[in-house]
């Protein structure tokens, strides 16, 4: 009965990458999915895929513009 239990879990942590980068709102999200996916099979790369999404650029971000200034009404 635990395994039961232990599978949605489990493909919630390993989906968590993609999950993370589909909340960011990641310019390009495919690549992440992918590298995500394959990271499921081989473990090696689910960390690669879980720093594309945390450190990726967001549709909203403008790359001119420094992180800290908003823009002058």
């Amino acid at each position: 009965m635990e395994l039961f239990a232990a599978i949605p879990v489990a493909l919630l942590i390993l989906s968590a990458p993609s999950i993370v980068a589909h909340r960011r709102k990641v310019q390009r999200l495919r690549p992440d999915i992918v590298v995500n996916v394959i990271g499921t099979f081989t473990g090696l790369f689910w960390f690669v895929a879980l720093f594309m999404a945390v450190s990726m650029r967001t549709h909203g971000s403008d790359p001119t513009l420094p992180a800290n200034e908003h823009l002058a009404p």
